[in-house]
């Protein structure tokens, strides 16, 4: 009746319903009849007439019935008139009906349900709207898409549907007020992402209850896991919601059991390393549900750009068993592998996935190995021949497919250069050409009598270390080094300050054997490592042999890294360092405070003490043979919190290649979003190091470069890192079904799982309607449309007698 009333109304000239508005049109009688009298009239009329027609002759008695209800019309009709009825049109506004779709990071979770009705219902729910993911915010919008949109249309007809996003606070996204208004907002909803870093629920809800206090919606439709993690919650603001007629209907979305999942982190190696070195992979397990479980981690070696398919088509060359740790901590473990061939190969971490484990994407580490097989250049110089000379020389002529080695012996007579294909009889003088110092890799600086050096010996020696990316090898003796380099272009370059240092011998102090103490740095190091596990590496650093003098220098370079220190001695900054290393500007040196490592030969000729030293050369020649990256590009940290800002530091290997204007771009990516770029500027301290910072990131895995200019030959220096949500939204994300029930029963409402919500709009408390205002009368008795109908029953009734020969 109201829906023809409407019409009507829209007929005589009445006003469409502005948007958010709606027509509720009723009849009025300017002079009614009383009830008793109308109702007599009426009564007594009806009898009378269908008396009269039954009274009649001629026509069936259906005939005549149906000439007396024409007849009883046209008294109806007669008393509509007499009564004077006009046609009133109220114009109420629509209440508001808000949903609010939780957009914080744990909603982009991917449920492992246990239950496998649950798990074909998520499927064909995303199945309706033709979605990929079965996230809990794809689910989400396949809940209110369905049927496109037919739920939201639905609404819409009582209501002036608000859509918020309610990730840290409220945000309204979108407003149905009618019919073309829900595609727009479905597709704003499907532009929105699931990376809020906070969840806010009952801060949200306050705010939507305070910014609609004019006009309270009909009730507030909640599509969220539960999980608050700021503020207030959900049944902290429900009584609220509750004085003010606003139930909550809270939708759940999610799993209410346990997450369990598996994750790699923190994978270190290096980035360039040789045929049969023995690599190892760093990195961190973590695990929610599955502690106590052993879980393997194989190693896979792949072509490179190998992509998604980098499994299929690799091959795995290692692997490890761990046990999964408890939830919330991490525990490192290391997977050795020896290449046996040269080239670039993409190597591969994965965690075996588990039943119903959370995705899978956090389960695998992918890093880029440049696999070589170059001879290292290996210049070897000492004063005399003591035993750390003799042996090291004995040990590197013995490989002559890896190390190409030449030496120079101060103290040699003059035709020991002719006698030993590997002796020179000068250190050389030219830094270019086939006797120049620069076509060396490594230099090893014995205890060498600085005056038998020139001065543009020695600061060419320092130039082979900072403009050529060489390395040089400070092996400590009892006479001249490094203590009489203090004052020269060397100085700079140990990584162990001169000031305050003194040989212990000369002071007719006696030292006590020792064994050296490797720092967390040095059980890291590839130089320290003497066996393939870690385990077996340590119990060989307790047993090698001791060691009987070292060189006491009481502190560090500031930006030297301390590798193994003394046990018992120590300086003004803590243990006396023994072995130590720096980066100075493109090479690198290292300190060897001990001059008798020919001493772990003993019993195990050159397994432990061969091995130290081909794998420090190695390490040392690095910078010098990966010239095909003239730039090094990285972050301190490849895992950060949201809230924690990112540090990129590129590096130039020469400086002469760094840009004078004192900046460098980066390019920032994420996923499929467009780049950022970002300064980073020079440091004052280097004019080869600059630095940056990214803050605020939002959660994601990043990948940055280096752009030009400066211009730069062979490969671009790259990087990856990854943000994390905060911790709460990282490890509160089961849902949490027991608050959505509380707020939904403490406001009013109901709580649905949103795989079992099908009939919500049946339960939805009906619309009040708020009046406006009320629309001049439309007169209806004089309305010549109402004439013409009174005519027409006359004219019909007289017709139909006539036929009938009832006249």
């Amino acid at each position: 009746m109201e829906s023809l009333l409407r019409n009507l109304a829209l007929q005589l000239g009445a006003s469409p319903a502005a948007p958010g508005e709606e027509l509720t049109p009723f009849l009025r009688f300017e002079r009614p009849w009383s009830q008793g009298l109308l109702l007599l009239v009426l009564l007594v009329g009806s009898f009378l007439i269908v008396r009269l027609y039954l009274s009649e002759r001629g026509g069936s008695i259906a005939y005549r019935l149906g000439l007396a209800s024409l007849r009883v019309s046209l008294l109806l009709l007669t008393m509509f008139l007499i009564a004077e009825a006009v046609l009133v049109v109220e114009r109420v506004d629509l209440p508001y009906l808000v949903i609010m779709a939780d957009d914080s990071a744990s909603m982009a979770r991917e449920d492992q349900y246990a239950d496998a009705e649950l798990v074909e219902r998520a499927a064909q729910l995303a199945a309706e709207t033709e979605r990929a993911d079965v996230s809990r915010f794809s689910l989400v919008r396949s809940w209110l898409g369905r049927e496109n949109g037919a739920l939201l249309e639905s609404l819409q007809e009582q209501h002036r549907v608000r859509l918020y996003l309610m990730a840290g606070s409220a945000r309204e996204l979108a407003e149905v007020d009618d019919p073309e208004d829900v595609g727009p907002a479905l597709s704003a909803l499907d532009g929105a992402q699931a990376i809020g870093e906070q969840s806010l629920l009952g801060t949200g809800v306050r705010q939507v209850l305070t910014e609609l206090r004019g006009a309270p919606p009909s009730a507030i439709l909640i599509l969220t896991d539960g999980q608050s993690t700021r503020g207030e919650s959900l049944s902290d603001v429900a009584p609220l919601a509750a004085r003010k007629g606003v139930p909550l209907y809270t939708i759940g979305v999610g799993d209410d059991t346990p997450p369990r999942d598996l994750a790699l982190s923190d994978l270190v190696v290096d980035d360039v390393v040789f045929v049969g070195d023995a690599v190892r992979f760093d990195a961190k397990l973590s695990s929610r549900g599955f502690e106590g479980l052993p879980i393997t981690i194989r190693l896979f070696e792949t072509p490179p750009d190998s992509g998604d398919d980098a499994l299929a088509s690799g091959r795995e060359v290692a692997s490890v068993q761990v046990e999964a740790p408890p939830d919330g901590q991490a525990i490192p473990f290391e997977i050795i592998h020896r290449p046996q061939e040269t080239g670039r190969f993409d190597y591969v971490v994965v965690a075996e996935p588990q039943p119903r484990e959370d995705g899978v994407e956090n389960n695998r580490l992918r890093r880029t190995i440049a696999v070589r097989e170059d001879k290292i250049k290996v210049l070897l110089v000492d004063g005399q021949p003591r035993y750390e000379y003799r042996y090291l020389k004995t040990f590197l002529e013995r490989r002559p497919e890896s190390i190409d080695l030449q030496v120079v012996l101060q103290t040699a007579d003059p035709e020991y250069s002719a006698q030993d294909i590997v002796a020179l009889p000068n250190f050389p003088t030219a830094a270019e050409g086939d006797d120049g110092l620069f076509r060396y890799d490594v230099v090893i600086l014995g205890d060498a009598d600085p005056l038998y050096f020139s001065a543009s010996q020695l600061q060419l020696l320092a130039d082979f270390v900072t403009e050529e990316g060489g390395g040089l090898v400070f092996a400590s003796g009892e006479f001249f080094n490094p203590i009489s380099y203090q004052g020269t272009p060397l100085e700079p370059l140990i990584p162990v300050q001169l000031t305050g240092a003194r040989n212990p011998f000369q002071g007719g102090e006696s030292v006590q054997p020792f064994r050296m103490n490797l720092t967390a740095e040095g059980q890291a190091s590839p130089i320290f490592r003497l066996a393939d596990e870690e385990a077996v590496s340590e119990e060989v650093w307790e047993n090698l042999p001791l060691h009987y003098w070292f060189l006491e220098s009481p502190r560090k370079q500031p930006a030297a890294f301390v590798l193994a220190e003394h046990p018992s001695v120590a300086g003004s900054d803590g243990p006396v360092p023994l072995v130590a290393y720096q980066f100075v500007g493109a090479g690198k040196s290292l300190y060897i405070g001990l001059d008798d490592t020919w001493r772990w030969r003993i019993g195990t000729a050159d397994r432990y003490f061969g091995r130290f030293w081909v794998q420090m050369i190695r390490f040392m020649a690095r910078s010098r043979l990966n010239r095909d990256r003239p730039a090094e590009l990285a972050t301190d940290r490849s895992t950060y919190q949201s809230d924690q800002p990112v540090l990129f530091r590129a590096r130039f290997l020469s400086a002469g290649l760094a840009p004078r204007s004192g900046e460098v771009a980066v390019e920032v990516e994420r996923g499929d979003r467009p780049p950022d770029r970002l300064i980073l500027r020079s440091t004052g301290d280097s004019s080869d190091s600059f630095e940056g910072i990214l803050p605020n990131p939002v959660p994601g895995d990043y990948r940055i470069r280096l752009l030009p200019p400066p211009v730069l030959e062979g490969e671009i220096p790259t990087a990856e890192f990854r943000i994390e949500p905060p911790a709460d939204e990282r490890d509160r994300v089961q849902l949490n079904k027991a608050e959505l029930v509380r707020a939904a029963s403490l406001s009013g409402g109901e709580y649905r799982s949103i795989l079992e919500a099908e009939n919500l709009l049946d339960d939805l408390p009906p619309a009040r309607k708020i009046p406006l205002d009320t629309d001049p009368p439309i007169p209806l008795w004089n309305d010549w449309r109402v004439l013409s109908l009174f005519l027409g029953l006359l004219t019909t009734e007289w017709v139909l007698r006539k036929r009938k020969q009832m006249i």
